[in-house]
């Protein structure tokens, strides 16, 4: 479990910035929090703990994530930081008169939880049915897709990820060892490699078949360019 801050997460005054570095948690399991914040800068992670000390990291959070969002101030999960990170804490009554009075920011925050489901169902499937090998190049898939912003832009680039190999671990119900055993078969099979914190990704179309997404027609950008576009 991460270090404290021991900064006050529930100051009160509308918005505030609040600053982590590497394994200080932003809030731990069970904490009362009076801010909904979202990560400006860096990376953290979200988990969950069991009473014999287990973790499961149940969600990795990037820049403009948000989280403190739920039915009750008591968090059901911590959130520990991956890299330094920077955050905006906005008091919980500001933040839902915001939601109210605006309603583009309603829509970009019900888009960003929808997005938060449907990885929550993908992790799910990852630990129940894919292989340890399809759950790591699933879950690598799956971030490089969210840095990047398209299928295309993640091939053939170094992509930093300020993960360890006990974080993907964490978050697969893998062994450290398991998950350095499937990440030197992807990078024999010219696949992808990842390590020292970057992820390149040598073969996009080899790597989507195999977690089972396929390349799916083609776009075209602004520039008039075609690209390639991922879909389930």
């Amino acid at each position: 479990m991460g270090r404290s801050s021991g900064q006050d997460v529930g100051a009160s005054g509308g918005q505030q910035i609040k600053t982590l570095e590497t394994g200080e948690s932003l809030f731990i399991q069970g904490d009362e929090i009076r801010s909904v914040c979202v990560l400006r800068d860096g990376w953290a992670f979200r988990y969950q703990c069991l009473e014999d000390g287990r973790r499961q990291i149940v969600d990795f959070v990037l820049p403009s994530d948000v989280v403190g969002i739920g039915p009750s101030s008591q968090m059901p999960y911590g959130v520990e930081a991956l890299s330094p990170c920077t955050w905006v804490m906005i008091a919980r009554e500001r933040f839902f008169t915001n939601l109210h009075h605006q309603p583009a920011l309603s829509m970009k925050l019900l888009n960003m939880l929808s997005a938060s489901q449907v990885r929550a169902f993908d992790y799910m499937t990852s630990v129940g049915r894919r292989t340890a090998r399809e759950r790591v190049a699933h879950l690598l898939l799956d971030l490089a897709r969210r840095v990047q912003n398209s299928a295309s832009a993640c091939q053939g680039v170094e992509i930093s990820m300020p993960l360890m190999l006990s974080h993907i671990g964490d978050a697969l119900g893998l062994a450290t060892e398991t998950v350095c055993r499937c990440l030197g078969e992807l990078k024999r099979a010219g696949i992808l490699v990842f390590s020292a914190g970057s992820l390149e990704i040598m073969d996009l179309e080899a790597l989507s078949e195999l977690v089972g997404l396929a390349v799916d027609g083609k776009d075209e950008d602004n520039d008039g360019r075609d690209r390639k576009r991922l879909v389930a």
